[in-house]
């Protein structure tokens, strides 16, 4: 949560079209690897926990709820912020497009969608775990 909600806050503070462009390429490198890893592990962890839980008790109920929330970032991502990634990914650093900020804002608005929505996500697993005993 912390890294996601800094990044967002870096990439805004950035004024210049080349530096945005390297440093936004430079996190795609890092983060494409591992994210669909954690977000995936995350998303199926909680359908794990929902199997684990009884039928009708509220352990289950949260992790669906996480669950549900995972499967939104993963939707979200998919269908917003890696179209903006790929795009970005196709840029020259010393001859970034000028509407590059009109990028940089969809991306970061959809970023702080998914972030919020991981959330209740979050909570929703912790409540389970501490209901669960395990």
């Amino acid at each position: 949560m912390v890294n996601w909600i800094g990044l967002a806050r870096a990439m805004m503070r950035i004024s210049s079209a080349s530096a945005y462009t390297e440093f936004h390429q430079a996190t795609n490198e890092t983060f494409d690897f591992y994210m669909p890893i954690v977000v995936s592990g995350a998303s199926v962890s909680g359908l794990v926990r929902t199997a684990l839980s009884g039928i009708h008790s509220l352990a289950r109920q949260l992790a669906l709820i996480g669950a549900f929330c995972y499967a939104s970032v993963i939707a979200i991502t998919l269908l917003t912020n890696l179209r903006v990634n790929k795009r970005i990914a196709h840029w020259s650093i010393e001859t970034p497009p000028e509407d590059w900020r009109i990028a940089r804002a969809r991306w970061i608005k959809f970023h702080v969608i998914r972030t919020l929505i991981s959330l209740p996500a979050i909570i929703s697993y912790f409540l389970c775990v501490l209901l669960t005993g395990a």
